[in-house]
């Protein structure tokens, strides 16, 4: 006797073990559905959650690895990120989330194909992100001192594609 799996609202009698043949068109209808759905959750160009080293007093523009788009496919990008960063010298640490838009303009002028703006900014962590035309993010960060010190980035990006 099947039992009733609902996703998007859509029941679907799903086979259970020792099920007579006959169920193919409901398990295949219920994966077709669930794929949707599992696909809608994420982007061909999202980014899952990652990790990077954050160098202290970086004051030449450094690629954040990892954290870039295809300004062929993306149209825009909603990223968040948290960055921690502490020293000897600073054992309680700076830290910083926010939540920041990227809107890329093909027809805008060299250097300004990208609009960036950060929201919800909260903490002191020092760094500052630029992003290239290319779609690649960057950053620079003051000296919190180097003795002792670790620096820590994680981010996650949706995106809208073209």
């Amino acid at each position: 006797m099947p039992v009733t799996l609902t996703v998007n609202n859509i029941p679907f009698e799903y086979p259970v073990s020792g099920d007579s043949p006959g169920w193919g068109d409901g398990a295949t209808d219920w994966a077709t559905e669930v794929t949707d759905v599992l696909n809608s959750l994420i982007g061909p160009n999202d980014i899952i959650q990652t990790t990077v080293t954050i160098a202290n007093n970086q004051t030449t523009a450094t690629n954040i690895v990892g954290l870039s788009f295809n300004t062929g496919q993306v149209r825009s990008a909603i990223i968040e990120y948290s960055v921690y960063r502490t020293s000897t010298a600073n054992p309680t640490g700076h830290s910083e989330s926010s939540t920041l838009v990227a809107t890329y303009d093909n027809l805008a002028a060299s250097g300004s194909k990208w609009s960036l703006i950060g929201t919800d900014i909260n903490g002191n962590s020092g760094i500052n992100i630029t992003v290239l035309d290319s779609g690649q993010f960057q950053y620079t960060t003051n000296d919190i001192n180097s003795v002792g010190y670790s620096g820590n980035m994680h981010f996650r990006a949706r995106c809208l594609q073209q």
